[in-house]
């Protein structure tokens, strides 16, 4: 089992102290130090296998290139040909490398991360949904019960089950949240909560998930959100994406925001997409 403490302490990193297994959040203000005493040993997810594969096959190719002087000679050009063109005051401001580590890292992992896309099988998106399911969307206090267990049991099975992720799942955003689903015989096969940024033009996805992939459940679902949230008048769309699941959201119109950062332990990146005022 793992312990959380609370501190009223001020602002903290956010990111994983891999040493102690502790991940820290701030929820409502609150700092909560998530303390992991028990790690999963189990085998690592498909999704883990994914990350580890890309992020092995780039620091192999990185400590290469770092190894050979004539090579790493080129990219130190090259890095500082990129820094002198850019202009760090003009948007969407980009960062000047002070390593070449760093700047060779950046290149070659958005190179490894575009090539699994293309081979990405892409599920059709049904316009409607087959004959047995049932799409939802309900706010915290609409939910039943068994709605509320089912939606929780899902994104247990997900989250912990299959990506070993620890950390505390209740963190009260769903109060606020207006909780989507696709269901069969009430148990869930597709889920996102989309609850509003401190802009309320702004609403954030989390949580997204499917339990049965491959058939256009999580497309339906992000459907249903981009056309509410267009009738709300919401000018933007925002998430964390894990690393792996970038090139679904491009598909359907996001794109990224900063770089590549570290939250439960899983390499993520922010993803937004505009909506125009029709």
């Amino acid at each position: 089992m793992a312990k959380v403490r609370n501190n009223n302490l001020g602002t903290i990193s956010g990111k994983t102290n891999k040493k102690a297994k502790e991940v820290h959040r701030v929820i409502n203000g609150k700092e909560y130090v998530h303390t992991i005493e028990n790690e999963y040993e189990g085998e690592p997810s498909a999704a883990q296998k994914l990350q580890r594969s890309i992020f092995g096959k780039t620091n192999a190719i990185v400590n290469g290139i770092m190894a050979d002087p004539i090579q790493a000679a080129e990219w130190r050009e090259r890095m500082e040909l990129y820094n002198k063109s850019i202009n760090p005051r003009v948007a969407p401001f980009p960062k000047r490398y002070k390593t070449l580590r760093k700047y060779i890292y950046a290149v070659i992992s958005e190179q490894m991360k575009k090539k699994p896309a293309a081979q990405r099988r892409r599920a059709k998106l049904p316009i409607t949904l087959p004959k047995g399911l049932r799409f939802q969307a309900k706010p915290f206090t609409k939910l039943s019960t068994a709605e509320l267990y089912e939606l929780l049991k899902a994104r247990f099975s997900v989250f912990v089950g299959e990506q070993h992720i620890h950390y505390l799942d209740e963190d009260n955003i769903d109060y606020l949240a207006t909780h989507y689903s696709i269901r069969k015989n009430g148990l869930v096969l597709a889920y996102a909560r989309v609850f509003p940024e401190a802009d309320k033009h702004v609403l954030r996805i989390g949580r997204m998930l499917t339990i049965e992939r491959g058939k256009g459940y999580a497309k339906y679902l992000m459907s249903r959100i981009i056309a509410d949230a267009k009738a709300q008048g919401v000018t933007m769309l925002r998430l964390h994406a894990q690393a792996q699941t970038v090139p679904f959201y491009e598909h359907l119109g996001f794109h990224t925001v900063g770089n590549l950062f570290i939250e439960a332990e899983i390499p993520h990146v922010v993803m937004e997409m505009d909506i125009p005022n029709t």
